[in-house]
């Protein structure tokens, strides 16, 4: 009999699931993710497995690290160990993790501006006109 609509349509299409391991506190946490899901639902699977706080992870994948502070009103925050870029929350797909190499979250304790001087014997030789964003990050601490 034929419909007045292509029956596909009425299934669900098929979601291919990633499963994405993380290493936090010396254990290994398997999260399984939609290939559509986006850092943000990461770090949030990953905050309730965890008890790590959104806004205190710092992951490290692919020598750049990944956080969305509070400050950056949900953004993700990408820093390649040259430039900090800040992005509207990206998939997993675009990032390129696929589930193929784990990624490692630690827990941020504190963050600071600090000033851009130097010198000796108490005299400031140079002053620059910019600070320099300081985090302290403790990797495989305690439970």
């Amino acid at each position: 009999k034929n419909l007045p609509f292509q029956f596909a349509a009425c299934v669900p299409s098929h979601f291919k699931m990633v499963q994405v391991e993380v290493v936090v506190n010396k254990k290994s946490v398997f999260l399984p993710l939609d290939e559509k899901a986006k850092f943000g639902d990461l770090m949030k699977q990953l905050s309730s497995e965890s008890g790590i706080d959104v806004a205190k992870q710092v992951i490290l994948y692919d020598c750049k690290e990944f956080r969305m502070p509070q400050y950056e009103a949900g953004k993700l925050v990408i820093y390649d160990g040259q430039a900090r870029t800040v992005n509207e929350d990206r998939s997993l797909g675009e990032l390129k993790i696929d589930g193929s190499e784990p990624l490692v979250c630690g827990e941020l304790q504190d963050e600071w501006l600090e000033d851009v001087k130097w010198g000796a014997f108490g005299h400031t030789i140079y002053e620059a006109d910019y600070l320099n964003h300081r985090e302290f990050v403790i990797f495989n601490g305690k439970d």
